[in-house]
């Protein structure tokens, strides 16, 4: 997927489409708070990195191939970008759900799977920050997974967890009727499609 001239990256990356994002996120979490301003691209006009020959629905293979010239500049900037910055630019390109423009030395149509894999992704981190009732930003999956722990362990704190998703426990214990009875639904098609009732 990437090009030579990042192998740390490339690393990070084929593990990251296989389910393991440590290495992309622990890489990105050392860039600091003005991490942007140590990037070799902070010195060049942004139209560069946005080359209107590329777009996300490209063949990379052949864009690399019939527009090498015009993808020189950008990409050597970023292969010259350092490790921790180039991380964080591609995972804040993925938080974003940027589709145009080279990010981290990758083209708009080689991040689509990657893309793809992020919104499948489950923060463990943060999941377990809720359950403790610390607030934390969390995505559709993540939540499914809060309340998924929370109605297989009965010994969790509903308090705290209520606290994390930032809502009241009256509405947590809404969710988790919810929760249940959407998994009820999963097992039992028939009364999924009788809509609960019980035929008498």
């Amino acid at each position: 997927m990437l090009t030579s001239f990042l192998p740390s990256l490339n690393s990070a990356v084929q593990s990251a489409l296989i389910g393991d994002w440590t290495p992309l996120l622990k890489a990105a979490g050392t860039s600091g708070k003005e991490w942007a301003d140590n990037a070799p691209c902070a010195n060049y006009n942004s139209d560069l990195f946005f080359p209107e020959v590329e777009y996300p629905w490209s063949d990379p293979e052949q864009v690399r191939r019939d527009h090498g010239s015009a993808l020189r500049e950008p990409l050597s900037a970023c292969a010259a970008c350092p490790l921790s910055v180039s991380a964080r630019c591609l995972v804040e390109s993925l938080r974003h759900e940027d589709r145009y423009g080279i990010r981290a030395g990758l083209l708009a149509s080689e991040r689509p799977a990657l893309l793809t894999a992020w919104k499948s992704r489950i923060d463990h981190e943060a999941v377990s920050a809720v359950l403790r009732g610390v607030p934390a930003t969390i995505t559709r999956l993540e939540r499914e997974e809060v309340l998924s722990l929370l109605s297989a362990d009965r010994s969790l704190n509903l308090d705290a967890a209520a606290r994390g998703l930032a809502i009241s426990g009256k509405y947590l214990s809404q969710l988790l009727r919810d929760h249940q009875q959407q998994l009820w639904n999963l097992t039992d098609p028939m009364h999924a499609s009788t809509g609960g009732a019980i035929n008498e």
